[in-house]
């Protein structure tokens, strides 16, 4: 069986041929394919006249580039930049962390800690690309504290926004028109008793304003654009 399809109309069939061995049987088309055809017919003659309008040929000439980012328009051909001095401002720090999601900024106050445990300054940066922290973090999630515990065993009285604990677990299969309900055995990971139900962004402004008071130098806003190596291939920072 061939199928066609086309805008505005479900693919169906437009002829069908069945081999019985050495013989073979057609059958007519229904009314239904027998209108689809029409209308393929019509839209391949719409599409002659239409399409070369509807999609110009490209022409072969060269197109200046609208882009003047410095990575594919370098400065020194730009003649907007002659004569001036552009220098970028370096900063030096001992960690710099990209990205304040969860994980990035579970990092960076894990340092700052570690740092007074110890007695030493450590100048931890933690560079993100959203306006404000979280502010990329959509998701919702079911959230297990144990983490959180470690990180800040008073998160709890810190405030920390985990306020609807879960407390019931509903496992199923879904058919056409049943649900079949499936055992959660402890131990698994459908088992969520004791999680939390949380929006990300907000637990992550909160673990932000953490990070801060720890002195973890948060700068939202800026996105890491390339990463900067010694001669030796090592990591040497970031640039924005």
């Amino acid at each position: 069986t061939l199928f066609r399809s086309c805008s505005g109309l479900s693919a169906v069939p437009l002829s069908r041929e069945v081999s019985t061995g050495s013989a073979s049987m057609s059958f007519p088309l229904c009314t239904h394919s027998r209108q689809a055809h029409r209308y393929l017919r019509h839209l391949k003659s719409v599409k002659k006249e239409c399409l070369p309008s509807l999609y110009p040929v490209r022409s072969t000439t060269s197109v200046p580039r609208i882009t003047t980012h410095y990575s594919v328009y370098p400065r020194e051909k730009d003649k907007r930049w002659e004569g001036v001095s552009m220098e970028r401002l370096a900063e030096e720090a001992d960690v710099v962390v990209v990205g304040a999601g969860p994980a990035g900024l579970s990092a960076a106050i894990r340092l700052k800690q570690l740092a007074v445990e110890h007695n030493k300054e450590l100048r931890v940066c933690l560079v993100e690309k959203a306006s404000q922290i979280g502010a990329h973090t959509l998701s919702g999630a079911c959230l297990e504290p144990r983490a959180l515990e470690e990180l800040f065993p008073d998160w709890k009285e810190r405030g920390a926004p985990l306020h609807t604990p879960v407390t019931e677990d509903k496992f199923g299969i879904l058919t056409e028109k049943y649900r079949i309900p499936v055992p959660i055995i402890p131990g698994l990971p459908m088992n969520n008793h004791g999680n939390y139900i949380v929006r990300l962004g907000h637990l992550v402004k909160w673990l932000g304003e953490q990070a801060e008071e720890l002195g973890v130098e948060v700068y939202p806003g800026y996105a890491a654009a390339e990463a900067l190596f010694h001669d030796d291939g090592s990591v040497k920072g970031i640039a924005t």
